[in-house]
Parts: C-alpha cells; structure tokens; sequence
C-alpha cells in the first residue's frame, strides 16, 4: 500500500467534487492536508483532519466513522434481519427498509439499523423514494461501503 499527501491542487479537486456530489460541505481548513492511503489502482482511503473519505473510481463515499457527516445524508433504516446481509456485502432489499427519508435515484445514502440508529453501510439508491414507498420487493440500494469491508480493515490498519 503506498501512502502519501495529496498535493494542494488535487486536494482543491477533491473538495470541489464533495461540494457538488454530497447534500452537505464539511468544514475544512485553509491549510487542509489529505493523507491517501492507495489501495490498489482505483480506490484510495482519503484522510482529512477531522474525517475520512473512499474514493472508488471518481465517486467519493464519506467513510463509515464519520458519524457528524453521515447523519446529513439521506438514508433508509434496516430491520434487525437485514443487517449481518448488508454486513456481509449485500445490497439493501425494500422487504428489510423500515423506514426512510427524501432521496432521488443515484444519490449516496446511508444505511442504519432501525434499533440503535447506528450506520451500517453507505451506498447508491438505484430508485427514487417516491416509487420505492409503493413497492414490495427488488433492490433499493447498492452497496458500496459497509461496517467490516476492505476499507474498514485498511483503516483500521492505518489507524493501528
């Protein structure tokens, strides 16, 4: 794994991009510095002063520690048996969504479990909100990051 800090060009790119893709834009300093932890060709683990961000492709996914950032995007809540699936990778199914808030088709969206409220994963809605209410089956959302996976490990790694 090769690691090293972003150069202040691309660390303005980077900011720009979450400005335009995520709901909200989080605080950053003047003289913000981003560690990248590559972990293979096309995914590198982004680290800010005060949280952390996937980049998969050209998508940046807000990393599953950052509760403060997670709690401003759109989610659907799990129930109790949909949780070790979606920990174990699976993408979110209608039958185990609970409940939800407003969300277009293709935004990043959170995933909690209905009891504690806490995030499970991160994904991709693959449907409006609106035409999911009326359904019964299919999947919802695409799962993209989630408690346990090779980004949780990396990090933990790095994080010793």
């Amino acid at each position: 794994m090769k690691i090293y800090t972003l150069s202040k060009k691309d660390t303005k790119n980077i900011i720009n991009k979450i400005t335009k893709r995520w709901p909200m834009t989080p605080e950053f300093d003047k003289s913000v510095q981003v560690k990248v932890s590559e972990i293979d060709k096309y995914v590198r683990l982004l680290t800010f002063t005060n949280f952390e961000v996937i980049e998969l492709d050209d998508l940046l996914i807000p990393f599953l520690k950052s509760s403060e950032i997670l709690a401003k995007f759109p989610y659907v809540e799990v129930d109790q048996g949909a949780v070790p699936h979606i920990c174990n990778g699976s993408d979110v199914m209608r039958p185990g969504i609970t409940g939800w808030g407003a969300f277009k088709k293709g935004d990043l969206i959170t995933v909690k479990e209905s009891n504690y409220k806490k995030f499970i994963a991160v994904g991709i809605a693959l449907i409006d909100q609106s035409d999911m209410e009326d359904m019964k089956k299919g999947v919802m959302v695409k799962n993209l990051h989630y408690i346990g996976d090779k980004f949780w490990q990396i990090y933990k790694q790095i994080k010793g």
